[in-house]
């Protein structure tokens, strides 16, 4: 389940961070965004309000939401760019590497096997990740995709 803003800008400052008018604006984005966004997609973003903002702040605001487990990194889609997710639950994320689109799937056994880590390791199991790749996510024929950049050239990665 994705986190509001509020549990992510509870999450830093529990862990200690100082909250910013800049932090708060990329937790009430990253909130908002259900297409697994790009730092540098957050960063255009937040920055509209924010014009003093940094890619470094954004990315800085990232890593510290990761490592204390508020989100994941689900690498990237084929467009060696890392995109990030609020939706910690267990599940599957299904690549599109002609339109770079990541869609969520849900499944029992990803449940049954994060059970099965935590058991293992004993210990919190904060964040993991299945990510599969394909050509097109609704089309056999990936030049068919209606999110091809040759169909539609204003194609949103997420």
């Amino acid at each position: 389940m994705a986190k509001s803003s509020n549990e992510l800008l509870e999450a830093l400052k529990s862990a200690g961070f100082r909250m910013t008018p800049q932090r708060t604006a990329i937790c009430y984005v990253l909130s908002q965004r259900f297409d697994h966004p790009t730092a540098q997609s957050i960063y255009e973003q937040v920055r509209a309000e924010h014009p003093s903002l940094s890619l470094t702040t954004v990315y800085q605001t990232l890593d510290s939401l990761l490592k204390i487990g508020a989100i994941t990194s689900l690498g990237n889609a084929g467009d060696d760019t890392i995109h990030f997710e609020v939706n910690t639950d267990p599940h599957i994320n299904l690549a599109c590497l002609t339109c770079h689109r990541i869609c969520d799937l849900r499944s029992e056994a990803i449940h049954a096997l994060e059970k099965e880590v935590q058991q293992a390791v004993g210990s919190k199991v904060l964040s993991g990740r299945v990510v599969y790749y394909s050509e097109c996510l609704e089309k056999s024929n990936p030049l068919e995709c209606t999110y091809h950049p040759s169909v539609n050239q204003e194609v949103v990665h997420g």
